[in-house]
């Protein structure tokens, strides 16, 4: 069975991480989703930003691609491309977003449980960077 590939925002500010709680679900994850056919990863972020934060796409950078053995939501494997985005407007959770949160590295150790596990490696690579 193929990995699901999706492609992840990593929207920054102020040594935080901007991450999204899908509708019904428990976990944060970043802002971002599957490629739809035919789509670059630029055009998959630009429709995913629009739909979960109701904001506008105006660059992005490539951070780093990670292959998990298991998705958050899902039995299959991942593949995620993180970008660093930058975005036009005022976040808020529309679409299938519950909730949204800025989370520094602070948070982020307080409360683990809360995060996909994919941050266990995710997290340590902003640090090394001096992102969070």
């Amino acid at each position: 069975m193929q990995p699901i590939r999706k492609a992840g925002a990593l929207i920054l500010r102020d040594r935080q991480i901007l991450l999204v709680r899908p509708k019904g679900k428990l976990k944060l994850i970043t802002p971002g989703g599957k490629y739809e056919e035919g789509e670059d990863a630029q055009a998959c972020l630009m429709r995913e930003l629009k739909e979960e934060l109701s904001v506008r796409f105006l660059s992005f950078k490539p951070f780093k691609s990670y292959h998990f053995p298991k998705a958050e939501f899902s039995a299959q494997g991942l593949f995620l491309e993180l970008y660093i985005v930058k975005i036009a407007g005022k976040p808020r959770a529309s679409g299938e977003i519950e909730d949204i949160v800025w989370v520094g590295r602070k948070g982020y150790e307080m409360e683990k449980k809360r995060f996909s596990s994919s941050f266990q490696t995710i997290i340590p690579d902003l640090v090394r960077q001096g992102l969070l």
